[in-house]
């Protein structure tokens, strides 16, 4: 019994990892990057949501940290300034955002591999949703701290044919546009206490 007392008595007066929980915030981009037979294309968006629970204090020194990220993008946000473009893209044989309205990233593991002043350099993991198919995800990101404010910044190369969906080849009076598989991602995400 006093061997129990004893290591509950450590056990409580151990210091509590304090996780704090940063929300989205204004600010925040993301920036799809491909190409085609004809010309390289892009699309961007301005609205990137969910919400961060990690220390904070934890990103300053290498190791693994405690954090969960739940990260939820509005497909029908991202554009690419072209009209016909985006309806191909938003549609039924690519993004259909009428069945699948969100991409969403759920971060399951998080181990900073050099923090240098308020700057983190990590290896982020956890697993990314779109077109209704859900894929394993690491990628490097880097995670800069700013009072309340935490940034996470990244980028990653993906295969639209890994979520099922067949790149657009739209027919033109000129000829068929054949859309290259990969698209690279870039996000800035602003989130804050």
């Amino acid at each position: 019994m006093k061997k129990i007392s004893l290591i509950l008595l450590v056990a409580l007066s151990l210091p509590a990892v304090a996780a704090d929980v940063y929300k989205a915030k204004f600010g925040s981009k993301l920036r799809l990057d491909g190409d085609s037979s004809v010309h390289k294309w892009k699309a961007e968006s301005r609205l990137i949501g969910g919400s961060f629970t990690v220390d904070a204090a934890a990103l300053a020194k290498p190791g693994s940290v405690s954090a969960k990220a739940e990260v939820k993008i509005p497909v029908r946000q991202i554009k690419s300034g072209k009209k016909k473009m985006d309806e191909v893209m938003h549609g039924e044989k690519c993004f259909d955002v009428k069945k699948y309205p969100l991409i969403t990233f759920a971060l399951n593991g998080l181990d900073v591999k050099q923090a240098r002043g308020s700057l983190s350099l990590c290896s982020a993991s956890g697993s990314i949703t779109i077109h209704g198919v859900t894929k394993p995800l690491e990628m490097p990101v880097t995670i800069a701290r700013a009072g309340e404010k935490l940034t996470v910044k990244g980028s990653t190369v993906l295969k639209m044919s890994d979520f099922k969906i067949t790149p657009p080849s739209p027919q033109l009076p000129a000829g068929k546009i054949v859309t290259k598989d990969e698209v690279k991602i870039t996000f800035e995400w602003v989130t804050a206490k």
